[in-house]
C-alpha cells in the first residue's frame, strides 16, 4: 500500500449524478487524476448485482512495480457498493473502507505491486440492487 491522505479528499468531495454510472466513475476519478497523477488502464467495467446475488470478480492483470486505483460508482438503486482486490493466491490486498455507492479502493492511498499478479476484482452489493461501472488506474 502506498498512502497519502490527501488523495481521500477528491473522492469525498465528489457528488454523483446517478444517471450515467459510467459518466459518473469517469467524473469521479477525473477528478482524483491531478492529485494522484495516475491515468486510466483499460475499458471501464460494468454490472448489476442486488444485495441478494453472489459477488461479481473481474480479471485483473497488475504490473509489477505499479500502483494502482479501482474506482467504482452504482446507480441510484445502490446504497452500499463494496469492492476487494484479491491477489493471485486469493488474499485480499485491498478493499474499500466506506459504506456508499462511490467505493475507491485505496481511499487514501494506492494498492501497489512489487511483481506481476493475476489478481481479481470482486464486486458486492451491500445494500439494494442496479448497476454499475468501475475503472482502473495506474501510475
Amino acid at each position: 500500500m502506498k498512502n497519502d491522505p490527501t488523495w481521500a479528499s477528491c473522492h469525498q468531495s465528489y457528488e454523483a449524478k446517478k444517471k450515467d454510472v459510467l459518466k459518473d466513475v469517469a467524473a469521479m476519478s477525473a477528478g482524483c487524476a491531478k492529485i494522484t497523477k495516475m491515468k486510466i488502464s483499460g475499458k471501464p467495467l460494468t454490472g448489476k448485482q442486488g444485495d441478494q446475488d453472489g459477488p461479481q470478480s473481474f480479471p485483473f492483470k497488475a504490473e509489477a512495480n505499479h500502483c494502482y486505483r479501482v474506482y467504482a460508482q452504482a446507480s441510484e438503486g445502490i446504497k452500499d457498493l463494496d469492492l476487494a482486490v484479491k491477489d493471485s493466491t486469493g488474499a485480499v490486498a485491498g478493499e474499500d473502507t466506506t459504506d456508499d455507492p462511490s467505493p475507491v479502493i485505496v481511499e487514501d492511498g494506492a494498492l501497489c505491486f512489487k511483481e506481476a499478479d493475476a489478481a481479481t476484482i470482486v464486486v458486492s452489493v451491500g445494500m439494494g440492487k442496479g448497476s454499475y461501472a468501475l475503472e482502473i488506474w495506474k501510475d
